[in-house]
């Protein structure tokens, strides 16, 4: 990479940091969650995301950039009008902000270097990226041989029907692209996703059993309201840790719990409060009267968040280790909903894992509604693509961090040659002013890092110019 393009690089990015954080920060004032269930005509996914998708494409328009909205599912903005493309993937919708914030999730601020607020990270900040490096390309002059695409999704937590939809209904994509929802350098495995909605008895005395917004995250709170004897209960509970139970009249007491929430895909240092709080009702309730029968399930089965009370004990050294997470809990009737987000290695075997699932489920009496498979994603470390961006990603950076795999899913399960690289650096500095659990993109007060981010706006750079020229 010629030494002054370099220089220009620096000094496009120095000369431009505070205006790309007030960027970020507008897109980051939306609170674009996916909605299916209230989906209308152009707008599939509610009309919150539909509003950020349009805001999304004007600001594009404003700078001169071609772009078309594909039916509310997705959008797209070209630098270039050659036929043959470069991609880079970002998503506009973002998980719903839950509990345990202390700044306002949809009211970003900046702080000791970071911005703090819903989709800061995960993942506007791509789709910011995506629009800088539009502008640095067409403000600079910079011709390439392939035109530069940014494609937008809709809907990509939960569960990228968008581009499923995009794709099936006979939408093109670019021949190569980069997925910009992860870390650096090049992820060239990610674990498969296995989603299932189970119903299970829930017992007769569990009148509610609630925790969680989305599969995705690990529930940091859970509540349910049993009837029973208060005094009885409450001492029952006296000294559980994280546990509290209050009397609520009427026969019926509230029992809550407190865990540590987080990103599904990473369930190491998070505690899924929900089966928390089935297990401890378990042993305090032990030899009880009350029938709790369906906490025992729940307990015994999800409790550990890498599979072992499902029967899975999956791993192998490109993808490492099953995760599960039981992340959404309600009542329906004399059942509990439980919605759960399993990511399988690439080696599994997905209908051996399939089959003793629903043996498991037959014999307890809960049932399976819906199950949703999503392939695993590997390309070879040694591929072309793979030595260009970690060329790019070394000259920035000095380090020589090799191809890593992950069990976060991304757009390059379900897009064809689009590959997963940053915008996340695993160095990156870790806000000292927020308590442990605080920070992460699916938890509460989502930050990024401003420093890290324009340096990865800077390897994005390099990138796609080397693959574009």
């Amino acid at each position: 990479m010629a030494a002054d393009l370099g220089t220009m690089i620096d000094a496009y990015t120095a000369s431009h940091r505070e205006e790309m954080v007030a960027e970020l920060m507008e897109w980051v004032r939306h609170p674009s969650v996916s909605r299916a269930d209230l989906r209308t005509e152009g707008a599939p996914y509610g009309p919150d995301v539909r509003e950020m998708l349009t805001f999304a494409l004007n600001r594009l328009s404003s700078f001169g950039f071609r772009t078309e909205d594909h039916g509310g599912y997705c959008g797209s903005a070209w630098y270039g009008s050659a036929e043959e493309e470069i991609g880079f993937y970002a998503h506009l919708d973002v998980v719903p902000e839950g509990p345990n914030w202390i700044f306002k999730p949809y009211e970003p601020v900046v702080k000791d270097g970071f911005v703090i607020g819903r989709g800061a990270d995960d993942n506007k900040a791509a789709a910011v990226l995506g629009l800088y490096i539009m502008r640095f390309l067409k403000e600079n002059g910079i011709r390439l041989n392939k035109s530069f695409r940014l494609m937008m999704g809709c809907a990509e937590e939960t569960g990228m029907d968008d581009f499923k939809t995009y794709l099936q209904r006979g939408g093109k994509v670019p021949g190569f692209g980069i997925v910009a929802d992860a870390g650096f350098p090049v992820c060239y495995a990610q674990k498969g996703g296995w989603n299932a909605d189970i119903l299970v008895p829930k017992g007769k005395d569990i009148l509610e059993f609630r925790a969680g917004n989305v599969r995705n995250a690990v529930p940091g709170d859970a509540r349910m309201v049993l009837r029973a004897n208060a005094d009885e209960v409450i001492k029952a509970f006296e000294g559980a840790e994280d546990i509290t139970a209050e009397d609520l009249g009427g026969g019926r007491v509230q029992i809550t719990a407190k865990g540590q929430g987080g990103h599904a895909a990473f369930p190491e240092g998070t505690d899924n409060a929900a089966t928390k709080l089935a297990e401890s009702a378990v042993s305090v309730l032990s030899g009880s009267a009350y029938d709790i029968r369906g906490l025992e399930f729940i307990a015994k089965t999800f409790r550990n968040p890498f599979g072992e009370g499902m029967g899975f004990r999956y791993e192998d050294e490109m993808s490492g280790k099953l995760s599960s997470n039981a992340g959404v809990f309600s009542v329906e009737n004399d059942r509990i909903r439980v919605l759960l987000d399993i990511r399988y290695p690439v080696s599994a075997d997905i209908h051996m894992m399939t089959e003793g699932f629903q043996a498991l489920l037959k014999e307890n009496g809960v049932l399976l509604e819906k199950l949703q498979i999503e392939k695993p994603f590997y390309i070879d470390k040694n591929d072309e693509r793979v030595r260009k961006l970690q060329e790019s990603y070394q000259e920035i950076t000095g380090r020589e961090d090799e191809p890593y795999a992950m069990g976060g899913g991304t757009y390059s399960r379900v897009i064809p040659g689009a590959i997963t690289f940053g915008p996340g650096l695993h160095h990156d500095e870790k806000p000292e002013f927020l308590p442990k659990g605080h920070g992460g993109a699916h938890g509460p007060d989502e930050v990024l890092h401003i420093e890290s981010w324009l340096r990865a706006y800077k390897i994005y750079l390099r990138s796609i110019i080397r693959l574009g020229q």
